[in-house]
């Protein structure tokens, strides 16, 4: 271009293309269009203009620069939010709204008002009289968009889910696919959302619908991909399951529904993984007796069987099965997934020699990977994260029956390795032989609890009951047979529990150093009355995140988190950092913002799990005093678990704390925990404290 601008912002465009000879646009290419000031005034007029796309590309290219954020650029992006909310054609609507969902700088400046757009246009289309194919369409594509804005953090799920509630009824296929495919999404990310699969037998008609079929609705369009979904959602039920029994019966479901997929709907891929579940369900055929070696005389593991499946997976077309996911790689993903367990059954003849359904566990964490990598999406995120999905799901599966036949696992191969060492020894040592009948002991316990799936035993007249030391209490509940072994064990079982707690670390993905002080806090909370069960398994979450706050925060560069290094940077910027953070991980959807009358007061942050809540408080402080000694941010942080368990988090930005001019302190110093004594309360308070280094110097400017 010459400079001189033409009287409208498209033909512009047309002409900055046309001068780029076919290559991108020069890096200062809005410059010569005119200033953001233009594009925020005339942005609007590209609604259903082809050159809204290029626009797009290169607005989200230049707000992407560190430090190139201001004011007159959201202004800008606003008018084009407001552009592509306009635009009715649907190709324009797609083209725009993958190019910013693809941009989390975007998205960090516009991500609100981009959300309250998408509602608007799903919520319209109830309304429309005239429903045409391109309307739906167009809600498709914005319903396809929310959802991933959704699973990123940046929009609430409640909106979500209550859209998703409202479709009762059969309505045409580009809709009903992005009702599914939501749906099945929601469900990876928050258990309650299960609900909705009662809307996916009626957008598929498999069920009678309380609303009126919509205009070119056709349920068998469907009817494919919502088998496929419903067996997803019920083998994810499965590994969330508390107990074999549950699991064996949801496992059960979602064979049927690939049984449905394979045989009405000829799904090459649903038949190759039903072959893999049914594998599953040959270990937990007879959920009231103890699988054993036995268990592996089924044809599936026949090593032609093996042979055969492999064989499939490498010849399974693409092109030609599967969903059409957002994630272009998601069904080689799966595919690969599928590959690796077909390894590893083959080699499982030999693992399983030792008589234990829980070597299955080898096959629940290969259904994971099939899982996430058949369903996976490409999300909307504010931060890049590769295995973001794994992530957000394998935390919440966890902590059904998959966390529990994980353990197993690791205890017995434990006792294995223990017995292995007593058998290479004439004369085993008194510790070694302490420790591997207590080991036994504690096995065969946990075996029995977990076969049966029983729920704890109540408790006798009161008596409070001390559980066994983490993780083991998550095996076997407070009863007369932890009460024997805490009586008679102690020391060994202290050894045990540290044992299976470092085999068990890695599934998180944690550094060394992450997992030493992981394990060193859940040490330290095993004497707190509340940390047992369920709210045991909250706090590790929480703790597991803190933990990868704190070492993101302090390996980040000042141009992704500033406030870390701003001397005047407040409560506020690493409040609303944490939170963010928090709502974009497994605990979203639990994650409440400054929440009243909690403790007489106000608290920062609120995670609140079923039936429990865990509390947040934050400070930026200017002191050296350490925070293990500021007795008015513990009395704080204890005030709001005066009704509620007593464990809690005291997070502080720290300015002064720290030599400002030098390296930050190692990461096994910023992570604590602390009691706290309350008057006329026998029992103390658990409070875990977090520093925040601030006011930091880049290492390059140290001196």
């Amino acid at each position: 271009m010459t400079g001189e601008r033409s009287d409208t912002l498209a033909d512009d465009l047309k002409a900055l293309l046309v001068g780029a000879r076919g290559k991108t646009p020069a890096p200062d290419s809005l410059k010569t269009i005119g200033s953001w000031e233009r594009i925020a005034a005339e942005g609007t007029t590209l609604a259903d203009n082809p050159w809204l796309v290029l626009l797009i590309k290169l607005v989200v290219r230049d707000v992407a620069v560190p430090d190139n954020q201001s004011d007159a650029k959201v202004a800008a992006l606003r008018s084009i939010i407001d552009a592509v909310s306009a635009t009715r054609s649907p190709a324009i609507f797609a083209d725009s709204l993958g190019i910013l969902l693809t941009s989390p700088t975007a998205l960090s400046m516009i991500g609100a008002a981009l959300t309250r757009s998408l509602e608007g246009i799903v919520d319209a289309l109830h309304e429309l009289t005239d429903k045409t194919p391109q309307a739906t369409l167009r809600a498709a594509d914005a319903l396809d968009a929310l959802t991933r804005l959704t699973v990123s953090g940046v929009a609430r799920p409640f909106g979500l889910l209550a859209r998703l509630d409202r479709f009762n009824a059969p309505v045409p296929k580009p809709l009903a696919t992005a009702i599914i495919r939501a749906i099945s999404t929601a469900v990876d990310y928050w258990p309650h959302a299960e609900e909705l699969v009662e809307v996916v037998h009626c957008v598929a008609g498999m069920k009678p619908s309380s609303g009126t079929p919509w205009p070119g609705a056709d349920p068998n369009d469907v009817a494919s991909d919502a088998a496929w979904i419903l067996a997803g959602i019920e083998l994810v039920r499965a590994l969330r399951s508390p107990s074999l029994t549950t699991m064996a019966d949801c496992l059960h479901e979602s064979a049927r529904y690939l049984n449905l997929a394979a045989d009405s709907y000829d799904r090459e891929d649903a038949d190759i993984l039903l072959q893999v579940v049914n594998i599953l369900r040959g270990f937990i055929r007879e959920s009231g007796a103890e699988p054993n070696v036995d268990s592996l005389s089924m044809t599936q593991l026949e090593a032609q069987s093996l042979d055969d499946l492999a064989q499939r997976i490498r010849q399974l077309n693409l092109a030609s099965a599967g969903l059409n996911h957002w994630y272009s790689d998601s069904k080689r993903s799966a595919l690969l997934a599928w590959q690796r367990l077909a390894d590893d059954l083959g080699r499982m003849r030999v693992e399983f020699a030792r008589s234990s359904f829980y070597k299955a566990e080898v096959v629940v964490d290969n259904l994971l990977q099939i899982y996430t990598g058949s369903r996976s999406i490409a999300v909307a995120r504010l931060s890049t994260d590769s295995e973001a999905l794994l992530d957000f799901i394998q935390p919440v599966i966890e902590s059904g029956f998959a966390r529990t036949a994980g353990l197993m696992s690791n205890l017995e191969d434990h006792v294995h390795a223990l017995q292995e060492r007593a058998d290479a020894l004439d004369e085993p040592p008194e510790r070694l032989s302490e420790q591997l009948r207590v080991a036994h002991n504690v096995l065969n316990a946990a075996r029995v609890h977990a076969l049966r799936g029983a729920e704890p035993e109540k408790e006798d007249g009161g008596a409070v009951r001390v559980p066994l030391p983490p993780p083991l209490n998550q095996l076997l509940p407070p009863g007369p047979e932890t009460e024997e072994l805490r009586r008679v064990s102690g020391e060994a079982l202290a050894v045990l529990a540290k044992a299976i707690d470092d085999a068990n670390t890695g599934r998180h993905s944690l550094n060394l150093v992450e997992a030493q002080v992981w394990s060193k806090i859940r040490a330290a909370l095993g004497s707190s009355q509340d940390y047992q069960g369920r709210a045991a398994s909250a706090v590790d979450v929480l703790l597991r995140l803190m933990i990868r706050f704190v070492t993101t925060r302090t390996n980040a560069q000042s141009d992704l988190y500033s406030y870390l290094f701003d001397p005047a940077a407040n409560e506020d910027a690493i409040h609303r950092d944490l939170y963010n953070y928090l709502a974009s991980s497994e605990l979203g959807s639990i994650t409440e913002f400054e929440v009243q009358h909690v403790g007489g007061g106000r608290v920062d942050l609120r995670l609140k799990f079923d039936g429990f809540a865990i509390h947040v408080e934050m400070k930026t402080d200017s002191t050296k005093v350490p925070l293990a000694d500021k007795t008015a941010y513990l009395k704080q942080a204890a005030a709001y678990q005066g009704t509620d368990i007593r464990v809690g988090f005291l997070v502080a930005l720290r300015h002064k704390a720290f030599d400002s001019s030098g390296p930050v302190p190692h990461l096994s110093a910023l992570i604590d925990h602390t009691t706290f004594d309350i008057e006329g309360d026998p029992v103390p308070r658990h409070i875990i404290t977090v520093q925040v280094p601030g006011s930091r110097t880049k290492p390059s400017r140290m001196k």
